[in-house]
């Protein structure tokens, strides 16, 4: 996701993009609040949303999900052991088999050997 920009001279971003940025904010703010109301992951629909196989988070500036994507609307033409990764992480459930970014869901298929501690780096625990 590129960074927007204001109040520059030149190279503002477009009240469009602003707009659009703001849309996935409220839709994750609105996912949040659901997941806070009925104490459960949502059921997430295999024809629509995308699947990560061999999957684990990466260090860079933020957690970010890396696996080989599978979109079901979209046939892919890259080859089986492609490694994609997501924008920036919000949200996992390893349970659930689950993860959200800023702009979408992605359903967790099988992990890498290397998820577990990479999960672990980047979570925030209750104490409990």
């Amino acid at each position: 996701m590129r960074l927007l920009r204001f109040g520059e001279p030149d190279e503002n971003s477009s009240l469009r993009d602003i707009n659009s940025r703001l849309r996935f904010h409220k839709e994750l703010a609105g996912d949040l609040r659901l997941l806070l109301k009925e104490r459960s992951m949502p059921p997430l629909n295999p024809d629509v949303v995308t699947l990560v196989e061999d999957w684990t988070i990466e260090r860079y500036v933020c957690p970010m999900l890396v696996g080989r994507f599978r979109d079901p609307r979209k046939p892919s033409g890259l080859p089986a052991d492609w490694l994609s990764f997501s924008s920036p992480l919000e949200l996992i459930s390893i349970e659930a088999k689950a993860a959200r970014s800023l702009t979408q869901w992605y359903r967790l298929g099988e992990p890498s050997s290397l998820a577990e501690d990479a999960v672990n780096i980047w979570s925030f625990s209750d104490g409990r």
